[in-house]
């Protein structure tokens, strides 16, 4: 038998461990270990790894971008929550602004009233005090005791009077309504100090400042006082001028003027009763008024 050469038989060997691949497999793009390609086919599939490479690229972009659209539309809706908040607190702010500057007005007020009553009633005390004096003074030189007992009676009654006045003057603890309804009865019992005090106090208190200074204007017309009458009529009337006491306040703004030798400004208002209110009393009050100025 004839011998086959050693590097024959390593060469079988090697072929028989790695034995060829099938001609029927060679030229499919699709295996997973493709041979046998042509340069155009090897071509072809260095294009497809390339695009599925891209693919896998794309793909991952997509995921990445679709991450970041959730992620900022949990910030919009977060953003949209804080804006709304910042709104409601911007709106808390105004209001507190709103009522700091009420808080203000109001404390500018009350010290203006303070302030006009307490001077009011340091000078009344002082007065009181100089009138004190002036009896422990008298007392000191022994004034006969008929003279000493006017002058302290005299004192007495100044003091007694103050008392009441202040009393009558602290409307603390009682509601607008109370101290309307109280001026109002001490006006028509002709009280008019006391219903000046009270209507005062309402228009400084803003409560029904177009009645309450048609009284005021009324008090001083009763009482002679016509150009304080004309002021309050006129800012009664421009605070509502369709109160049923309107008639009223013309004839009586009318007469205040002519009262004080405003002749002009008197027939003005007669004939604006009469033109306004033709059918009242004061409109005929005001054309017998008219005839005789």
């Amino acid at each position: 038998m004839k011998k086959i050469p050693l590097l024959l038989l390593m060469v079988l060997g090697a072929f028989a461990a790695n034995p060829e691949p099938s001609a029927f497999g060679a030229g499919n793009l699709d295996s997973s270990n493709p041979y046998g390609l042509s340069s155009e086919e090897k071509h072809i599939l260095k294009n497809k790894k390339a695009i599925e490479t891209l693919r896998k690229i794309v793909q991952k972009q997509q995921q990445i971008v679709q991450e970041n659209r959730e992620r900022i539309d949990g910030l919009r809706s977060i953003i949209e929550g804080l804006n709304a908040k910042i709104k409601r607190y911007d709106e808390a702010l105004k209001t507190v602004d709103d009522l700091n500057r009420s808080i203000e007005l109001l404390d500018e007020k009350i010290g203006a009233i303070e302030k006009t009553d307490q001077k009011n009633f340091d000078q009344i005390r002082q007065v009181l005090q100089e009138l004190g004096s002036l009896i422990d003074s008298i007392n000191e030189k022994y004034v006969d005791k008929e003279r000493f007992g006017k002058l302290e009676s005299a004192f007495l009654q100044f003091k007694s009077a103050y008392e009441a006045y202040a009393k009558k003057s602290d409307l603390s603890g009682k509601s607008n309504a109370k101290i309307f309804s109280e001026a109002k009865s001490f006006f028509k019992k002709r009280a008019y100090d006391d219903a000046k005090i009270r209507f005062e106090h309402l228009v400084k208190n803003h409560y029904k400042p177009a009645t309450s200074s048609y009284y005021l204007g009324e008090i001083a017309y009763n009482e002679g006082r016509y150009k304080d009458a004309i002021a309050y009529y006129k800012k009664s009337a421009s605070l509502y001028d369709k109160s049923s006491f309107m008639p009223t306040l013309l004839l009586h703004t009318a007469i205040s003027f002519q009262r004080i030798g405003n002749k002009k400004d008197a027939k003005k208002f007669y004939e604006s009763v009469i033109e306004l209110y033709p059918k009242s009393r004061a409109a005929a009050i005001a054309k017998k008024m008219l005839k005789k100025l």
